[in-house]
């Protein structure tokens, strides 16, 4: 009977155990993510020529950060593309109609919704130029 007793013990006292280690790396993940600051404040700058709109975005972080899709009222981007750690990069996006694009400008209409992925970690945001 003490044996019983005794394994019981260790297998409720092993479950503790594993419980509060996964517990405790959830919490150190959720700590980590939320320490990440990327792009709190955006460097991020448009540059309009022809029918090609180029967007600069600035990775101050030690990572690599994949924009997976950059998409608004008449533009998108291409490609995806990789903006290496601490780098800034220009990608050029499409502009389908100039003149439509060029008034949502004007009018203030213009948002462009950004799609990044970093550290298994994917990440939407939206900027108004």
């Amino acid at each position: 009977m003490k044996t019983v007793g005794l394994i019981a013990f260790i297998a409720v006292l092993a479950i503790e155990l594993i419980f509060m280690n996964a517990l405790n790396s959830l919490n150190q993940g959720i700590s980590q993510l939320s320490n990440i600051n990327i792009f709190s404040q955006p460097k991020m700058s448009f540059f309009a020529e022809g029918n090609k709109l180029e967007v600069c975005i600035n990775n101050p972080e030690n990572f690599p950060v994949v924009v997976c899709s950059i998409n608004g009222k008449e533009i998108s981007l291409p490609s995806s593309a990789v903006i290496p750690a601490q780098t800034a990069e220009n990608i050029t996006l499409q502009v389908n109609n100039y003149h439509e694009f060029y008034s949502n400008i004007k009018n203030g209409d213009c948002t462009v919704f950004i799609k990044l992925h970093f550290l298994n970690v994917t990440v939407c945001t939206s900027e108004t130029i």
